[in-house]
């Protein structure tokens, strides 16, 4: 994936690390002027690949729900994955809403060496507030979307829901919910869905 704005980000950072002599300063999210590169990232895009992925390469897909007391694990259907996986697929990431409603913000996160590109929402009008794209960067192929992050927040019958998205490409995915009633104790639970062999003992 060769994307407009991430070519910019590395030439820019390129040009800045390689003058002799001068001291590389830490990383601090940019501000990028999405008129004049590119549109924000095709975030919905990237996640409908990864679902047509699961759809043709995936053997087994395996279902872990953590609540308070109380852990399960169970295989699901390609159909169950798709119900679960539609969570993913927020109105919002519609590319001309993303686009009005959402700043960019990118930085290179030396101790990861990935590429963020950070969506905040400018207005209090819609649940999804932040959307995370981690980039892994590549001289000699593609680069890879490494994972994507997301949280939501509304409130509903006087109880705050935030749900903290993770989709970690050609691997798993997992939504973590909190429910914070007006009076009562708050609740967390976790799903997460395994496509990958190698993570079904995580």
């Amino acid at each position: 994936m060769k994307h407009p704005i991430l070519l910019v980000f590395l030439l820019l950072l390129g040009i800045v690390s390689c003058k002799e002599g001068t001291k590389t300063p830490a990383a601090t999210p940019q501000d990028v002027n999405t008129d004049s590169l590119a549109s924000h990232l095709p975030v919905i895009e990237f996640l409908q690949n990864d679902i047509r992925q699961v759809d043709s390469f995936a053997s087994g897909i395996l279902k872990k729900t953590t609540a308070p007391r109380k852990k399960d694990s169970a295989y699901i259907s390609p159909e169950a994955f798709h119900r679960l996986a539609d969570q993913f697929l927020l109105s919002e990431l519609d590319s001309n809403f993303f686009r009005k409603n959402f700043k960019e913000t990118s930085l290179m996160d030396e101790s990861s060496g990935l590429i963020n590109f950070i969506y905040t929402a400018t207005t209090p009008e819609t649940s999804l507030r932040q959307v995370i794209v981690y980039i892994q960067p590549s001289s000699v192929e593609d680069d890879k979307i490494d994972r994507i992050y997301m949280e939501t927040e509304m409130n509903r019958n006087d109880t705050i829901i935030e749900k903290k998205y993770n989709w970690k490409m050609g691997k798993y995915f997992y939504v973590l919910t909190m429910k914070q009633p007006r009076n009562g104790t708050p609740v967390t639970t976790m799903e997460k869905v395994i496509w990958d062999p190698r993570y079904f003992a995580e």
